[in-house]
Formats: structure tokens, sequence, C-alpha cells
């Protein structure tokens, strides 16, 4: 990993709570995926997790 790159860089990224629990609950409908979001230490932006 470069120092440029970050260890969030592969993930989805969102930029607002919002829109991350709107994606979450639209998995959630569509594959039984129970994914919460939380903000990233490294970025600032919202990701999602199923821990």
């Amino acid at each position: 990993m470069s120092e440029s790159e970050l260890p969030c860089d592969e993930k989805l990224k969102f930029d607002s709570k919002k829109e991350a629990s709107a994606v979450a609950l639209a998995a959630d409908w569509q594959k039984g995926s129970n994914l919460r979001p939380y903000k990233c230490k490294h970025c600032n932006l919202w990701h999602l997790t199923s821990k």
C-alpha cells in the first residue's frame, strides 16, 4: 500500500449516514443482508459493515 492509499480505498463510500443507511436497507430487503453504516476514521466518509 502506498502512502496515498487509504485502507478503505476498495470499499463503497457514502457522503452521509442517511445515504449509507438507505443502501443498507435496500441490501437487507433484497438479499437479507444485515449491514449498518459507520463513519470511517481514515477518509471521514461512511461505509457499510456486517459486524
